[in-house]
């Protein structure tokens, strides 16, 4: 059986409750239908959420003894977004109460052969229903052979993310985790069932690891086409002289340090570029990258988009000024659906211009241990924030400039112009690149 996952952008879903909210004049609660693609590798599902149809006022009919029932206007309509569109459906409804919803007979009688008779639409798309609440919800999706299930994570994509895991069995703070209770009871759930990637583990990267394994992420995905070098000594975390002499592969070094800290993490190693992988990438709920190009950010954020993935975006330079040097650094959060780091003016195509003349060889560059230090400490602060939400700070925004000569680290000024939605991914674009109209 594959993994899972339903994505949804917290402001496609806050779209969705508040027309579900709207009263109805004969109606007792409103329902409408998720557009979704699907992604499938070879052992997972993830099914992305892209756009939101209501039932039109005049098509429920008047029947008192359910919450909500729609005529088959609304019906053939909705089968042929889907078909014209070539997309996965999802019934939605709201049940107003906080905590983890359940279906309620009707939803069964009424949804279960609904959506089974939809699903017959495309066998390349999954189809389901999803029952929000007022904090929480559950996403069952329909198989030929088991009927409807569960998906394993529901994912609701902002800040803070929303977690929903299927298999959410309270597990009780051990002796390690209970100087962390702070972070909440489902915290150690989700130290164990989400997975983390780090893309280049140099010196920001093994902080990151280092830190993940301190805190308890059990699935960490590292990837890296490295081996190790002399060079590499004054800031990789974890690493011994004699890795100079052996060249071990940086992949190698992060099993190696984080397991020394989490004997039972799983670390998932790929030695190789993430776009030699991309499917191994897309398993991975939130992303940290730490690469040197502006090349390659924005090829990994555009990526991070189309299935929606957070990237937490680091990086650090040192400049040669008149009399002296001067160490500057970035970190910036990339949610999907809000601003991403062309909004922000972070990445310019007079940047990646000036980039491609070099033939992409921006490597090289000075760098120190204690500047990667602040910024993947800071990094790995906001990633638990925005899975656990521990600090309460809603839809946040982060885009922070590091002065490493004073060592301060603030909100960028271009923050204030940056706009809340971006303009460069749109949420219709996700998931696999598509040929429908070949």
């Amino acid at each position: 059986m594959k993994d899972v996952k339903f994505k949804i952008t917290k402001s496609l879903k806050n779209k969705i409750k508040r027309d579900l909210e709207r009263t109805h004049e004969h109606a007792f609660e409103r329902v409408g239908f998720l557009l979704t693609r699907l992604y499938e590798g070879n052992d997972q599902k993830i099914i992305l959420a892209y756009d939101y149809r209501p039932v039109l006022d005049e098509d429920y009919i008047e029947d008192r003894s359910v919450g909500a029932r729609i005529n088959s206007d609304a019906i053939r309509a909705i089968m042929q977004i889907s078909l014209s569109e070539n997309c996965g459906l999802f019934h939605v409804h709201l049940h107003e109460h906080s905590g983890k919803p359940s279906e309620s007979l009707s939803d069964e009688e009424g949804i279960h052969p609904l959506m089974t008779s939809i699903s017959r639409l495309n066998s390349k798309e999954d189809f389901g229903y999803l029952i929000l609440s007022d904090d929480s919800a559950i996403c069952r999706i329909y198989d030929e052979e088991q009927g409807f299930f569960e998906a394993d994570i529901y994912a609701e994509i902002g800040y803070p993310m929303n977690i929903v895991l299927a298999d959410n069995i309270f597990v009780k703070p051990n002796e390690r985790q209970k100087r962390q209770t702070f972070l909440g009871e489902n915290s150690v759930n989700v130290f164990q069932q989400i997975n983390i990637g780090i893309i280049g583990y140099g010196g920001g990267g093994s902080h990151i690891g280092q830190q993940l394994s301190h805190i308890g992420f059990k699935n960490i995905f590292v990837f890296d086409d490295d081996s190790f070098e002399e060079s590499n000594i004054n800031r990789l975390v974890g690493a011994k002289y004699s890795d100079v002499k052996n060249e071990t592969k940086k992949t190698e070094i992060a099993e190696r340090h984080i397991k020394s800290v989490l004997p039972t993490a799983n670390v998932i190693k790929v030695p190789k570029r993430w776009q030699e992988e991309p499917e191994t990438l897309h398993k991975c709920d939130i992303v940290i990258g730490c690469v040197d190009s502006f090349i390659e950010r924005e090829q990994l954020e555009a990526e991070a988009r189309r299935y929606l993935i957070p990237l937490i975006d680091i990086g650090m330079d040192i400049y040669k000024t008149k009399n002296s040097y001067s160490i500057s650094g970035q970190l910036i959060l990339s949610l999907p659906s809000a601003f991403c780091m062309k909004c922000c003016g972070f990445i310019t195509e007079t940047k990646l211009a000036t980039e491609a003349k070099k033939y992409g060889d921006v490597g090289g560059n000075p760098q120190v241990v204690w500047s990667n230090g602040v910024l993947a400490s800071n990094a790995v602060g906001i990633m638990v924030d925005l899975l656990l939400g521990w600090s309460a700070l809603k839809d946040r925004r982060v885009y922070m400039s590091y002065d490493g000569t004073r060592g301060l680290l603030k909100e960028h000024t271009r923050l204030l112009a940056t706009p809340d939605e971006c303009s460069h991914y749109l949420l219709k674009e996700i998931g696999p690149v598509r040929f429908d109209n070949l």
